[in-house]
């Protein structure tokens, strides 16, 4: 007998399935690239119509430079001062732009310069800048036209001094693109200018009106630190004071701005307590850069600020200026810093980090922290400092490892104002015997020499 069997499935339906998923995702790829480009399109139009529509701006502004009075092409409170506005915003096509207007004096090269140049104010440079926003917005790419105005008598006939402004970094390069603040609300017409340095990182501005610590100047750049001058009013003895300018003379005023860093704080308690992190502990901090003396002839830091680490123990500073930094207990304080690392003082560089940590305990009125190095100055670790008094006094304690917040420190704390004696040892090293006058807060440094 001869058995049928049933007819066997082909895989003719597996491969239709997997052609139909393929051709979906050939479909979904080139519909997402027909999608970007169009979308790609209309960014362009969008763009070269603000663009276009900028440009046409920029010539209506530079056409009405054209038909003003040589006296009057200036900026409102500007050097020269005119009748421009420095900054307006307009609307047009649906679009917000911003219309930046910039004069200065230019004193050419060709008839020498000041302050050989008497008449320094050769003719005025007109820089006319638009920006737009929306979803095609100008970004970095403005639309600029820049054009010169000369008067009739080939010069300015103007009086007064030149100003010039020089930015450098922290190694002295010159820093291209800063942008320079100028006020000046005491003189007649009024200073309020907003200028940028050239590549030579200088703004020179001749024609500025002649007068006595009025032109008050402030220099910056995006991420970067902010320098400058200062009145007595706020400085007793400024280090810069506001810039005088004299009629015929050149007043040249030189600042320092760099990229600015972070700084990570934590507060952490004594090595008793395992140096675990302490919550809401009151710190000053301090840089070492100084913009005068006050009436007692005490100086005056830049930089000088009271904080309190939060819950965790920990304070976090950015965008800060690159400078030596030390961390002090308020005047009024309930802690005193019984160590750190790094050792204090810590410096900064310019976009640099650093990550600091100082432990606390009770404040006492008298205490001596030492700090143990070799002749090369690296600290010791586990040295032992015997303190005492050669009466009722004695005390032992061990400097700490490398990873402890006192690394190569020792604290004494309730001390007397008086003299002790230190009496310090190290494997390797000989033994060191000191006195220390200890009044308030002393910090004493104790060399040991290698055997």
């Amino acid at each position: 007998m001869i058995q049928t069997l049933p007819p066997q499935k082909t895989s003719n339906g597996g491969q239709m399935l997997i052609s139909i998923l393929i051709a979906i995702a050939v479909f979904a790829i080139l519909t997402h690239a027909i999608f970007t480009l169009v979308a790609s399109s209309f960014d362009l139009i969008n763009f070269n119509r603000a663009r276009i529509t900028a440009r046409h701006l920029a010539q209506e502004k530079i056409e009405l430079v054209r038909n003003l009075s040589y006296s009057d092409v200036g900026t409102l409170g500007g050097i020269p001062d005119g009748i421009l506005i420095e900054e307006e915003g307009v609307s047009r096509n649906g679009l917000n732009f911003l219309v930046k207007t910039s004069v200065i004096y230019v004193d050419d090269e060709f008839d020498l310069e000041a302050p050989e140049d008497t008449d320094p104010e050769d003719y005025k440079k007109v820089r006319i800048e638009v920006s737009w926003e929306g979803l095609a917005a100008s970004r970095k790419n403005p639309i600029t036209i820049i054009t010169n105005v000369t008067s009739q008598n080939g010069n300015g006939g103007t009086t007064g001094g030149s100003l010039v402004v020089q930015v450098l970094d922290s190694n002295g390069n010159p820093v291209p693109q800063a942008q320079v603040h100028i006020e000046a609300s005491s003189i007649n017409p009024p200073v309020d200018l907003n200028q940028n340095t050239g590549n030579d990182g200088k703004l020179t501005l001749p024609g500025a009106i002649p007068c006595t610590e009025c032109y008050e100047i402030t220099v910056t750049k995006s991420g970067f630190s902010t320098d400058r001058t200062h009145s007595a009013s706020e400085v007793t003895n400024p280090i810069k004071p506001h810039a005088s300018v004299i009629d015929g003379e050149v007043t040249q005023v030189s600042f320092a701005i760099d990229l600015v860093g972070t700084i990570q704080i934590t507060s952490v308690d004594s090595r008793e307590n395992n140096f675990v992190p302490k919550a809401s502990v009151p710190f000053r901090l301090r840089g070492n850069k100084i913009i005068g003396t006050n009436a007692l002839g005490q100086y005056v830091y830049k930089f000088d600020n009271n904080y309190t680490t939060d819950g965790g123990g920990s304070y976090n500073l950015s965008d800060v200026e690159w400078d030596t930094y030390t961390i002090l207990m308020p005047s009024v304080t309930s802690w005193d810093i019984s160590g750190s690392t790094p050792l204090q003082p810590v410096s900064l560089l310019p976009a640099g980090s650093i990550d600091f940590t100082f432990a606390s305990v009770a404040h006492t009125d008298h205490l001596l922290l030492t700090i143990i190095r070799d002749p090369q100055q690296n600290l010791i670790a586990s040295a032992s400092a015997r303190l005492y008094d050669g009466v009722s006094f004695e005390k032992t304690q061990v400097s700490g490892e490398a990873d402890a917040p006192d690394f190569g420190q020792t604290f004494f704390s309730n001390l007397e104002e008086k003299t002790y004696q230190l009496e310090a040892t190290a494997s390797g090293y000989l033994n060191f015997n000191g006195s220390f006058d200890v009044s308030g807060y002393t910090t004493g440094e104790v060399i040991l020499t290698p055997e």
